[in-house]
């Protein structure tokens, strides 16, 4: 009997995964797509990360997930097999990438064999005319109350996406949290949100974020190019 491994099961999700990922997708049509397939997250401003997610579990994998998800206070990990993975976009365009709860990330690695990160990377295009945005605010109903709140605030409002065109994937295994620990002394990862507050006070949780990407190579699993 062959023993599945993070890469061999790294290798079957590949397999599920690649032949599926278009060369381009139009954010009008993915968030469209989510909003008639039942994803509660449609009407989030970074919808690639979501639209990723959306295609994993639901057009990908017979069935699902072949055990429970691997939740770790309010945070979620997006997919599980014999081994825990988190799904996550980067634009090619951005250094850095915010991967998930710190405190969670940690209590997954003391309670699983490891943790895998799953990093769908691209080129995106941006709502430079401001179109798009006004289109999905359309789409949701109007204003946000959050969206207001940043306006009586003076605060600038991010530029969104309005296609991204997938270039590679790159997966990355951790198996203890000492792993972590080191790339944050290293500066390879770094803690994101640490003393921010949330709108109605409270502090945010740490995130841990990546860096220096290139100083993660000893933990990557696997790389493939997208064309």
């Amino acid at each position: 009997m062959v023993t599945m491994t993070p890469k061999s099961e790294l290798e079957q999700i590949l397999a599920d995964l690649l032949p599926n990922i278009p060369g381009s997708i139009d954010g009008k049509k993915a968030i469209l797509q989510m909003k008639r397939e039942g994803s509660p997250n449609w009407k989030q401003m970074e919808w690639i990360g979501f639209w990723f997610e959306h295609l994993v579990s639901k057009h990908l994998i017979p069935g699902g997930n072949s055990q429970e998800l691997s939740k770790h206070g309010k945070t979620t990990f997006d997919l599980r097999r014999k081994y825990v993975w988190d799904l996550k976009s980067h634009p090619n365009q951005t250094k850095s990438l915010i991967l998930n709860d710190k405190s969670a990330i940690e209590e997954c690695l003391r309670e699983e064999p490891g943790l895998g990160f799953i990093i769908l990377s691209g080129d995106v295009e941006y709502d430079e005319a401001g179109e798009f945005k006004k289109w999905h605010d359309t789409l949701k109903g109007g204003t946000s109350a959050y969206e207001k709140s940043r306006v009586l605030r003076n605060a600038p409002s991010r530029r969104r996406k309005v296609r991204f065109s997938p270039t590679s994937i790159d997966a990355y295994w951790f198996t203890k949290v000492s792993e972590i620990e080191k790339c944050l002394t290293e500066g390879i990862l770094a803690e994101f949100q640490t003393g921010m507050r949330n709108s109605n006070g409270k502090f945010r949780k740490p995130k841990i974020m990546i860096k220096d990407i290139a100083g993660l190579d000893v933990y990557n699993l696997k790389s493939v190019s997208i064309k």
